[in-house]
């Protein structure tokens, strides 16, 4: 028997559980594209997921022989189709690990773990487990929110010490974590931050001075947890030296009946578009904002993936100060520039102070998820 050859062509599995519609999450995308994108992965690998929105389309990785296993329909509504989703779920990915046996585990977020718990706990202990968090959720809140979710961190919480893995996507939320988990071993511990491919980079250099200004909001959006009306309400008082327009596709009824009542000509709303669209649409703005108040710790301690997205596409970008893990990104003597502004008074704040690049140099983005992925990469292989 040839064991050389056994070992050459041998196929190592990994199984990915993400229990909300991998549509929703581009890291995730961004993340099978790396791995369908490697010459010599040796990996079969399979996505555990739920449907997203029939009308809605779905997500092809680049690389066919990832397989993704969709069951259970994604809604936020607290339906009896809701909770039958769930369970269509969890049946349907433990039983498909169980008959698949995977060598390796990774899942997202608590609400993915079950299946994770049922395969590590009753049917093999001999698998690698990865764990990462797209958010950082306190004690308190695991509290306060739902049944399940807060059950199912109380059972993961026992994987902790046993896993390969675990990520949070920036340090202070790392931090956080582990001051809430003592459990975890200093080696399973990893950063993971969200950041869009290589191929977003651009060497244009805008020039910022020419108006109107173009500035752009993409994601989510609330009136209650977000500056809304205070970036609007300055966008307005600049006279038609500054548009303002908003993608997004979560929105609050609030929030959209407020943005269709303004100016539309100086700020408009558009329904939210394919992440894989982001590149080209991005190119024709200057400036990119997020407009976070920091209601919660996970948003005072927060990177978001726009930040990198904005700025691997060569825009200036404008974050309100209380999202303190992204100071660290502020800029001081480069351009594009990245800005913390007091959102709360930014009245007192004028256009002509923030776009000024006198003195400035060059520099491009130096963030992207093919070097983020290399040691997930690595240590699953």
């Amino acid at each position: 028997m040839n064991y050389c050859s056994i070992s050459k062509n041998y196929m190592r599995k990994l199984a990915i559980i993400h229990f909300n519609p991998i549509e929703l999450y581009p890291p995730v995308m961004n993340w099978l594209n790396f791995i369908g994108s490697q010459p010599d992965q040796q990996m079969e690998v399979r996505v555990f997921t739920m449907r997203m929105d029939p009308a809605k389309p779905l997500f092809r990785p680049n690389n066919p022989s990832i397989k993704i296993r969709r069951s259970g329909q994604f809604t936020s509504r607290a339906t009896a189709q809701k909770y039958s989703s769930y369970m269509a779920f969890y049946v349907n990915t433990i039983l498909g690990l169980v008959t698949w046996g995977p060598e390796s585990v990774l899942y997202y977020e608590t609400l993915s773990s079950l299946p994770a718990w049922v395969y590590k706990k009753i049917i093999s202990r001999r698998f690698g487990l990865f764990i990462h968090y797209h958010e950082y959720n306190s004690p308190a809140e695991y509290e306060q929110g739902g049944k399940l979710t807060r059950r199912l961190h109380r059972m993961e919480k026992k994987l902790y010490p046993i896993a390969a893995w675990i990520s949070q996507t920036n340090e202070d939320r790392m931090h956080f974590f582990l001051d809430d988990h003592k459990m975890i071993p200093g080696t399973n511990q990893f950063i993971l931050p969200n950041c869009p491919p290589h191929s977003w980079w651009t060497t244009r250099k805008r020039n910022v001075k020419d108006a109107p200004l173009k500035i752009i909001y993409i994601g989510a959006l609330s009136l209650d947890t977000m500056y809304v009306k205070e970036f609007v309400s300055w966008v307005l008082d600049q006279q038609a030296k500054v548009i303002f327009d908003i993608y997004s596709s979560n929105i609050t009824a609030d929030a959209k009946i407020y943005l269709q009542s303004t100016n539309k000509k100086l700020v408009n709303y558009y329904e939210g578009v394919d992440y894989f669209s982001l590149p080209s649409i991005l190119s024709a703005y200057d400036v990119g904002v997020i407009l976070y108040k920091g209601h919660i710790p996970n948003y005072v301690y927060n990177v978001p993936n726009k930040l990198f997205e904005y700025m691997a596409c060569g825009l200036d970008i404008w974050f309100p100060v209380g999202m303190k893990s992204a100071l660290s990104l502020v800029t001081t003597n480069t351009f594009p520039q990245v800005k913390a502004l007091d959102f709360s008074t930014l009245d007192q704040v004028t256009l002509s102070s923030i776009i000024d690049r006198n003195g400035l140099e060059y520099k491009r983005s130096e963030y992207n998820c093919e070097n983020a992925f290399k040691s997930l990469f690595a240590r699953i292989k």
